[in-house]
C-alpha cells in the first residue's frame, strides 16, 4: 500500500476517533421562561387557603429547564418556582417534553417557595405550553460540557421540632434567637457546567436543605421566589448562564427567620429574603469556583423506582394502594441525586448521602408528585407537625423511599457484585 495512503488513512481513523469521542461526551442544554401569575386575570391560593384575584408581586416565578445527554441517555430537569401544584399539571409537563423533544426521563421539581400562591387552571392552561417551549429551547441548545462539583456550608436552618425531656415536640414556627437545633443539612451542594468549547457557564445547580419559608404570609399574598429566587439571580449575576434551585431534605427545616409577616412589615420580610438569598449566592459563587472534583466519565445513568405504600390512616399492615415513584440519576463517576415527591425530613437526606456510594448525592423534594411529608419513624413516636398531620404516607414510608434510591444508585454505579 502506498504510503501517502496510509498517513491518509490513518488520519481518518483518527479523525472518526476524535469525533466519536466529542458525541459522547456530556452535553447539557438550559433555558427558562416566566411564569409569574396574572394578577387580576389568574387565581391563586395564598397561605391559608385564602382565595387571591388580585395580589402584588414582589418578584418573578420562573421555570427553568436543564436536558443533560450522553451518548445513550437524557434526561431533563425541570424546576418549578411553586409552593405546590397539582400532580396532572407536573405530568403533563412531563409528559409534552417527552413528546416535543424524546426525552423519555424527565423529572419535574417545585423550589417550594411559599410565596407563590398555589396555582389554578387558568395559570396550568397559560403557562404549560410555555414551559413546554422552554424544554424545546434547552434541547436546541445542547452542546458539549465539562462538568464540576463543589460544596460549602451555610447555617442559614434550623430543625423546627424540638423535642422536649419528656419526649413530646414543641414546633418553632420561628428562631430569630438563632439558638442551636438538630439535626440540620447545612451542606450548599453545586454543580457547574461549564462550554468545553469556552469555558463559559452553562448551568449552575444548587441544592440546600432549608425550607422557602420567609415570604410566607397569611394575610396577603405578595408574589415570591423567596430566597432562591434571589440566590438564582445574584449566581448568574456573578457566573452567567442559568442557576437551577432544587430543595433538598427540608421537611423539618426552616430558615432562622421563617413566617417573618407574622412579626415584621413586608419591606423587612423582602429584606431579608434578599440578604440570605445574598448569602446563599456567595456560597454557591464559592463553590463554583472551588471544584472538589470533576463528575468523571461523561455517562449518565437514569432509574425509575415505583415503591407501593399503604396510606397512614388506613393503619398498619394495610394493603398498599398507593405508588410512589423515586428516580435516581447518576451523572459521571461521582455524583448523583434521588427524587423524592414529598417533604422529607432532614434525617432521611442526611441517611441517603452517608449511604450513597457516590461523592455527592442530592435528594431532589417535591418532585413529580406530592405525598405530604415524609417523617423518620422516630418522629412519628413524638409527634409534632409533619410526623402526626400533613403527613399521608405509612410509617417508615420516608425510608422505605430512601432505602429504594440507595439500592439504585449502588446498582447504577456499579458496585453491586454479581452472583456467584
Amino acid at each position: 500500500m502506498p504510503r501517502p495512503f496510509l498517513i491518509t488513512f490513518a488520519f481518518f481513523l483518527l479523525g472518526l476517533s476524535v469525533s466519536q469521542a466529542a458525541n459522547s461526551g456530556l452535553k447539557v442544554g438550559v433555558a427558562r421562561t416566566d411564569i409569574t401569575p396574572l394578577s387580576g386575570t389568574e387565581t391563586m391560593i395564598g397561605m391559608g387557603g385564602r382565595v387571591a384575584e388580585e395580589y402584588a408581586i414582589n418578584d418573578p416565578l420562573m421555570a427553568k429547564v436543564v436536558i443533560l445527554e450522553s451518548s445513550d441517555e437524557q434526561v431533563a430537569l425541570v424546576a418549578l418556582d411553586l409552593i405546590w401544584a397539582e400532580t396532572k399539571f407536573m405530568a403533563a409537563i412531563r409528559d409534552g417534553i417527552r413528546d416535543e423533544t424524546g426525552v423519555e426521563n424527565v423529572i419535574c421539581a417545585l423550589t417550594h417557595s411559599h410565596g407563590s400562591g398555589r396555582p389554578t387552571e387558568d395559570f396550568y392552561d397559560r403557562t404549560l405550553p410555555l414551559i413546554i417551549a422552554a424544554a424545546k429551547q434547552a434541547h436546541q441548545n445542547l452542546e458539549p460540557v465539562n462538568g464540576a462539583y463543589g460544596r460549602r456550608e451555610l447555617q442559614e436552618g434550623y430543625n423546627r421540632r424540638a423535642v422536649q425531656s419528656d419526649g413530646t415536640v414543641k414546633m418553632l414556627w420561628n428562631n430569630r434567637d438563632r439558638l442551636p437545633t438538630s439535626p440540620t443539612d447545612d451542606e450548599v451542594g453545586v454543580l457547574t457546567f461549564t462550554s468545553t468549547a469556552d469555558d463559559r457557564v452553562i448551568a449552575t445547580l444548587v441544592n440546600y436543605s432549608v425550607h422557602p419559608v420567609i415570604s410566607m404570609n397569611f394575610d396577603q399574598l405578595i408574589v415570591s421566589a423567596d430566597y432562591p429566587g434571589v440566590m438564582a439571580r445574584k449566581v448568574e449575576a456573578a457566573l452567567g448562564g442559568i442557576c437551577v434551585f432544587f430543595l433538598g431534605a427540608a421537611g423539618d427545616v426552616n430558615p432562622f427567620d421563617a413566617d417573618m409577616f407574622r412579626y415584621a412589615t413586608a419591606p423587612e420580610a423582602f429584606a431579608q429574603v434578599e440578604l440570605i438569598g445574598h448569602v446563599l449566592a456567595q456560597k454557591v459563587v464559592e463553590a463554583s469556583r472551588s471544584t472538589q472534583f470533576s463528575i468523571g466519565k461523561a455517562a449518565l445513568s437514569f432509574e425509575k423506582n415505583v415503591i407501593n405504600l399503604a396510606d397512614r390512616s388506613a393503619g398498619p399492615g394495610a394493603t398498599p394502594t398507593r405508588q410512589v415513584e423515586v428516580n435516581t440519576l447518576v451523572i459521571g463517576s461521582n455524583f448523583a441525586l434521588a427524587t423524592i415527591p414529598g417533604e422529607p425530613f432532614v434525617e432521611l437526606g442526611l441517611e441517603l448521602k452517608s449511604h450513597s456510594p457516590l461523592a455527592a448525592t442530592w435528594v431532589v423534594a417535591n418532585a413529580n408528585d406530592y405525598v405530604g411529608y415524609l417523617p423518620t419513624i422516630k418522629a412519628t413516636t413524638e409527634g409534632g407537625y409533619g410526623a402526626t398531620s400533613g403527613t399521608q404516607l405509612e410509617v417508615g414510608a420516608g425510608e422505605k423511599l430512601i432505602h429504594a434510591a440507595v439500592v439504585s444508585l449502588h446498582h447504577q454505579a456499579g458496585f453491586v457484585k454479581p452472583l456467584e
